[in-house]
């Protein structure tokens, strides 16, 4: 049986939206952009009232937080594992779910 080398990386996931990024990775943007959208107005029409400069930087500020975990959880890999961080933490938080108590001898 003759073994040929495949020039692609089979196993990673497939950049469908133009070449650039998973179906998976465009929910989590679209995802914490919709999630910014909502609480944005909110600070800028209380930050506002003070200074329109502020109201600016208060907004970038509180973006901030819901960017970064958008980027940790779509674009990270977890090198040692293979695999981006959120399918990483779900593994290892299913794995408390399977451990079990185990006996030896009779019940």
């Amino acid at each position: 049986m003759r073994k040929e080398t495949v020039p692609i990386d089979m196993a990673s996931e497939q950049k469908t939206i133009f070449g650039i990024i998973s179906k998976r990775q465009m929910i989590y943007l679209i995802g914490g952009g919709a999630f910014i959208y909502s609480y944005i107005p909110l600070v800028w029409g209380v930050m506002s009232k003070f200074n329109f400069a502020f109201a600016i930087i208060a907004c970038l500020i509180s973006a901030i937080p819901v960017a970064a975990l958008v980027v940790l959880f779509g674009f990270f890999k977890k090198q040692k594992h293979f695999m981006f961080f959120d399918k990483y933490l779900i593994t290892k938080y299913q794995y408390k779910n399977q451990t079990g108590v185990w006996r030896k001898g009779r019940r």
